[in-house]
C-alpha cells in the first residue's frame, strides 16, 4: 500500500482517521487528510501527527482514498479527484445513497470503487458497516478494506442491490433502538424508579440482552422464552407489547426505510 487518503474529516471522516491511528491498522506516516475547511484539517492532522494536502498532493501521494464527504458534496469533489487519479486507486466511498454507477459515471467505469454503508455507532468503535465493491476491485484491496473498516465495528460484505435493506436495519436502526430505550426509561420513571437509575438499568439491559443473542448463537424467541413464565410479569408485557403491534411496527419500520433509501436513490 503506498498510502491512505481521508478526504472529508467531519464526524465519520475524524473518527475513522482517530481508529486507524489508534489501532496501528497502518503507519501514521502513510496517512493523508483532507478537506475543505483548512483550519479544521489542519489542527485534525497535528493531533494525530498526520500530513494533510489539497486533492492533487493526496492523490500523488496515496493509492486508496476514502471519501468520506456528504452525498451532496461528493459529485464535485470526485470530478476534481478524477483528475488525479490512476487505474490503480482505489476509491472508497460513504456518502448514503450513492451507487456505484452514480459513482462511475464521475470517476470513470474502469475505477476500482468501493460503497461502504457504516452506521453512527461506527463513531465509537461499535458500528455494523457493510462494503459493496465494484467488479473493478481485486481481492488485495478489498481485504485492505475490511482492514480499514474493522477498527469501527463488525464488517460485512454484500452485493450492491442488498444496501436499500442493510439502510432500513443497519443505517437507520439505531434509532429504532433509541426509542424503545428511551420509552424503556420512561417506562420505569412512570412505574417509581428515579431517572438516573431508570437510564442505566434500560441501557444495561439492552446490552446485555444484546450480547445474549450473540454469545449464546440462540434465536431470539428462544431467549425470550427463557425469561418469560406462565402468568408471569414478562408475559403480561409481552402481551402488551404484542397489542400495540409492536413486533409488526419494526418490521414494517425497516421497509419503509428500505423503500424511501430506494427512493432517493433513484432521484439522485
Amino acid at each position: 500500500m503506498k498510502g491512505l487518503g481521508i478526504i472529508g474529516v467531519g464526524a465519520m471522516g475524524s473518527a475513522l482517521a482517530r481508529r486507524i491511528v489508534g489501532a496501528s491498522v497502518i503507519p501514521g506516516n502513510t496517512i493523508t487528510l483532507a478537506d475543505r475547511r483548512e483550519e479544521h484539517v489542519r489542527c485534525l492532522a497535528h493531533e494525530l501527527g498526520l500530513r494533510w494536502a489539497k486533492i492533487p498532493a493526496l492523490a500523488e501521494a496515496t493509492d486508496t482514498i476514502i471519501v468520506a464527504v456528504k452525498p451532496q458534496q461528493i459529485r464535485g469533489l470526485l470530478a476534481d479527484l478524477g483528475r488525479h487519479l490512476t487505474p490503480s486507486h482505489l476509491v472508497i466511498s460513504i456518502a448514503a445513497g450513492i451507487s456505484l454507477a452514480d459513482l462511475a459515471s464521475w470517476i470513470g467505469e474502469e475505477q476500482p470503487v468501493i460503497r461502504v454503508m457504516p452506521n453512527t455507532p461506527c463513531l465509537i468503535g461499535e458500528g455494523a458497516v457493510v462494503l459493496s465493491p465494484n467488479a473493478n476491485v481485486t481481492e488485495t484491496q478489498l481485504e485492505l478494506a475490511q482492514k480499514l473498516f474493522s477498527v469501527t465495528g463488525k464488517v460485512w460484505v454484500l452485493p450492491e442491490e442488498q444496501m436499500n435493506a442493510v439502510t432500513g436495519v443497519s443505517g437507520s436502526g439505531p434509532a429504532y433502538v433509541y426509542l424503545f430505550i428511551e420509552a424503556l426509561i420512561d417506562g420505569g420513571i412512570a412505574a417509581g424508579l428515579g431517572h438516573e437509575v431508570a437510564t442505566e438499568l434500560a441501557i444495561q439491559t439492552v446490552i446485555g440482552a444484546a450480547h445474549m443473542v450473540r454469545e449464546t448463537d440462540e434465536h431470539p424467541a428462544v431467549l425470550k422464552q427463557l425469561v418469560t413464565s406462565p402468568a408471569g410479569t414478562t408475559a403480561a408485557a409481552l402481551r402488551e407489547l404484542e397489542k400495540g403491534s409492536v413486533r409488526g411496527a419494526v418490521i414494517e419500520a425497516v421497509l419503509a426505510a428500505t423503500a424511501r433509501s430506494r427512493e432517493l436513490q433513484l432521484h439522485r
